[in-house]
């Protein structure tokens, strides 16, 4: 169950039932996929990307305005986007979980609005959220949400450059929720989702299609090295979350499976596989595609190698 109150800003009715792109704008890049129908499927009717100068956005926030406003003006108009779902960066936005008294929506806002300050540092009125409510297979019964909050100023201003380019944005969503939309198995089973890319990466548990944590880190500063080079902190950091999430009281089953995904996700893979085969647990590179397309059925057009870049913007392009 998902509720999104970053629509507070811009209502959405009208919006719902247009064709729209997922875009994907990180410290890095800039990427879009957008589906189409074709034999009676879904398939993608256009998909691109553009890097970033170095330095030009770090972790979410924009060096230079008027340069990244111009690349993205370049990028939306080549490719002709008018409606997105659109990526917020992960180092914006403050994710928890809390028990809830009900799975009303009204209700249930009302007691998270309550809770914030609680657990982060953001007032109500300082403040934008959404929540999902984790399935009672996993919380064991108790009716408990995933709430992500970001800045009510911070989204006020993404939002105001995104309508200043043409995009009108009918929503706005984290990465990892993205990559759960495309590429993770439904299960009840938490997973832990790795995310490389260039300069740092996410860390994310994944349980019963919600993500329950997220982590990003840096792994350099002022530098193109990327955890290619560090396989051994890479692994102490996996150790480190699936520590952390053994040990919750309200935690009632155990990573069972690794995904990595992003742009360098084949190289990650590679580093750390062997220290990561220990035990039960699955790791492995995610399929880009698999809650989207059969693979036997339809070919996309971004081959194997690269469709892993896009799989933030292939999530967020799915329909609503």
């Amino acid at each position: 169950m998902h509720r999104s109150f970053f629509f507070k800003l811009f209502p959405p009715p009208r919006y719902l039932a247009v064709s729209h792109s997922g875009l994907e704008i990180e410290d890095n890049a800039i990427r879009m996929v957008e589906y189409g129908r074709k034999s009676g499927g879904m398939c993608i009717s256009k998909f691109d990307s553009q890097e970033l100068p170095d330095g030009l956005v770090d972790g979410g926030d924009v060096r230079d305005e008027n340069k990244f406003v111009e690349i993205l003006t370049d990028f939306v108009r080549r490719n002709r986007i008018s409606y997105a779902r659109v990526s917020l960066p992960e180092e914006k936005v403050y994710l928890f979980q809390t028990d809830i008294e009900s799975d009303i929506t009204k209700e249930a806002t009302q007691n998270i609005e309550f809770k914030l300050e609680e657990n982060v540092p953001l007032s109500a009125e300082d403040s934008l959220f959404y929540f999902d409510i984790l399935p009672k297979t996993v919380t064991g019964g108790m009716l408990r949400a995933s709430v992500s909050v970001a800045p009510k100023t911070y989204i006020e201003k993404f939002v105001s450059r995104l309508k200043s380019v043409g995009v009108t944005p009918i929503a706005l969503e984290i990465s990892p929720k993205a990559i759960t939309r495309s590429a993770v198995p439904l299960s009840d089973e938490p997973t832990l989702i790795i995310h490389a890319m260039k300069g740092k990466t996410g860390t994310y548990i994944v349980s019963g299609g919600v993500v329950c944590f997220s982590s990003t880190l840096a792994w350099t500063s002022g530098s193109n090295d990327t955890i290619l080079t560090l396989p051994g902190k890479l692994v102490k950091e996996i150790g480190r979350v699936r520590d952390y999430w053994s040990t919750r009281p309200e935690t009632h089953s155990d990573i069972s499976h690794i995904l990595f995904v992003g742009e360098n996700a084949v190289q990650a893979l590679s580093g750390t596989k062997i220290a990561l085969s220990v035990g039960n647990i699955k790791v492995a590179q995610a399929n880009t595609w698999e809650n989207i397309f059969d693979l036997e059925k339809y070919i996309p057009p971004i081959d194997n190698d690269r469709s892993s870049q896009f799989v933030v913007a292939a999530g967020l392009a799915l329909p609503l």
